[in-house]
């Protein structure tokens, strides 16, 4: 396996920058525009989701990029890793956050980062001229 393809601390670590910083720009956004259109705050956990779900889907096409193969297990590794990171999070705050958003917000993070790998995988770098 050649050097530039090999998982190592440093593609980790920016792959959990991205999903962090993503993510955080997502939950702004969001945030931003429930105050300035004065909505509730009942889709919030909507809202939360998706923006995870953003995150996500950057960090594996971040992923599949560099390593440049296997796409559907880098989009697993992905999110999975980002959905226990939440839930550990959610359970810290809230000690009965385990219930069915949960399995919801599973499916949903997995179902991003499956697509994030796999496009990330796939995507040609060579430029093509018309």
């Amino acid at each position: 396996m050649s050097d530039d393809k090999k998982l190592d601390l440093k593609l980790i670590i920016k792959i959990f920058l991205v999903f962090l910083l993503i993510s955080i720009a997502m939950v702004f956004i969001f945030a931003a525009v429930i105050y300035f259109l004065e909505g509730g705050y009942e889709y919030s956990p909507l809202f939360a989701t998706i923006s995870v779900a953003v995150g996500c889907f950057a960090a594996a096409f971040v992923a599949g990029l560099k390593l440049k193969r296997k796409g559907i297990l880098i989009g697993f590794a992905v999110g999975f890793s980002a959905f226990m990171l939440i839930t550990l999070a959610a359970l810290l705050v809230n000690s009965s956050a385990i219930g069915m958003h949960t399995l919801l917000r599973l499916f949903i993070m997995l179902l991003c980062a499956f697509i994030g790998g796999v496009l990330g995988v796939n995507r040609n770098t060579e430029p093509k001229y018309i």
